[in-house]
């Protein structure tokens, strides 16, 4: 079988296909790129045994027959270096020694010439089935995902955190969480709760996906362990998180003493300020946020030997906002998702809101003890859930 797809095409369909980190996986399969012919076209595809991510791409066929090779991570890589506006050629044939895949690709001018011996297509897992009801998900929803997944946990030891639960609740609701700050956006979508990875979240944050509406497909309840998104000519499914996600709605405060809006041509280089801070041990040296320049927020952090740097940020401000302090960190990311400051005390959570969109940010501050400068020293963050 003979295949010969356009280099622009391969790159496209390679920088989706990497969202999956398939290449650095353990098992030798799962370092390949499902490749099958079949009515609709070329497919390719790959899976880490909990993601099986796919898309169509053009090309020619000749000649045209059904059927499934495999293409080693190196070959895919490497006919993606080819010359623009050229074509890479895929031939595929059984030999007595197995599988053999020869790709042919113009770089600077010339045909380079390579040979690949892919693993036997019937190593390949199988594409996961789902069947459920099929709705539409409005590309709102898959920006707000992008929003709320930045707080979801890493930890391993919280598996059922390290995603994005999707609920019904209050007409649609996004939430992920690492036991630090709860992230929650509105979202419109039909069917039962479930947990998406944080993996599936990437990947649903390329453009293809963000772009436009998507349908998504659930199982009937249960039924399945795996939600499938399909957008134009990507699929992807996932295995949803097992588990019951903690009960985030005793974290969210809902009254509030004081508001702190910070201007939009100034949260930028605040977010940007803070993250650098983030780099220098910021969870250590948390930074402490004061109001006694009138209109103005102001951010200190301190060293363990007593120095420190000092910011005034303009500030729209109601009622009388405590001192408090968070991890610099957090603040960054909390401000990233909404710019207005919203403070009950200096001990409990404060929420990042943006209006707008509805989406927010709930963040544990840290214990600040107030000095005689009125700046206080922190110590370390609570934990939300």
């Amino acid at each position: 079988m003979n295949i010969t797809i356009h280099v622009s095409a391969i790159q496209a369909a390679r920088k989706l296909l990497t969202r999956i980190r398939f290449e650095r996986l353990k098992l030798s399969v799962l370092n390949h790129v499902l490749a099958t012919v079949d009515a609709a076209g070329l497919t390719l595809a790959v899976c880490d045994l909990d993601h099986w991510l796919e898309t169509r791409l053009p090309a020619v066929i000749d000649p045209f027959e059904t059927g499934r090779f495999l293409i080693p991570a190196e070959a895919l890589k490497a006919a993606a270096k080819g010359d623009k506006r050229c074509c890479a050629h895929f031939a595929f044939a059984d030999t007595p020694e197995g599988p053999t895949l020869t790709l042919t690709v113009p770089c600077g001018g010339k045909n380079v010439v390579s040979v690949h011996k892919p693993e036997p297509v019937a190593y390949f897992p199988e594409r996961p089935g789902v069947e459920g009801r099929v709705t539409t998900i409005p590309k709102e929803t898959l920006i707000a995902l992008q929003v709320v997944a930045c707080c979801a946990s890493t930890d391993a030891t919280r598996y059922v955190l390290n995603g994005v639960l999707f609920s019904p609740d209050d007409g649609g609701i996004l939430i992920a969480t690492d036991g630090k700050r709860l992230a929650g956006a509105p979202a419109r979508f039909a069917g039962s709760e479930f947990i998406l990875p944080s993996t599936a979240a990437h990947v649903l944050d390329f453009p293809d996906f963000t772009g436009r509406d998507a349908a998504i497909q659930q199982p009937d309840e249960g039924k399945g362990t795996h939600v499938q998104f399909r957008s134009g000519p990507h699929t992807l499914i996932a295995r949803m998180i097992e588990g019951i996600y903690p009960n985030y709605r005793q974290v969210i405060p809902h009254e509030f003493g004081s508001d702190a809006t910070i201007p939009e041509t100034h949260r930028p280089a605040l977010i940007s300020w803070l993250r650098s801070l983030d780099g220098k041990g910021g969870h250590n040296n948390p930074v402490c946020l004061t109001w006694d320049k009138p209109g103005h927020l102001t951010l200190t952090i301190r060293d363990c030997d007593e120095t420190g740097a000092t910011i005034h940020v303009p500030a729209s401000i109601t009622g009388q906002p405590p001192v408090i302090a968070f991890a610099p960190g957090y603040l960054a990311e909390a401000l990233a998702i909404g710019s207005t400051l919203r403070l009950i005390d200096g001990i409990s959570p404060g929420m990042a809101a943006d209006s707008s969109s509805g989406s927010f940010c709930v963040l544990m501050p840290c214990r600040c003890v107030a000095e005689e400068v009125g700046v206080g020293k922190a110590r370390a963050p609570g934990v939300a859930a």
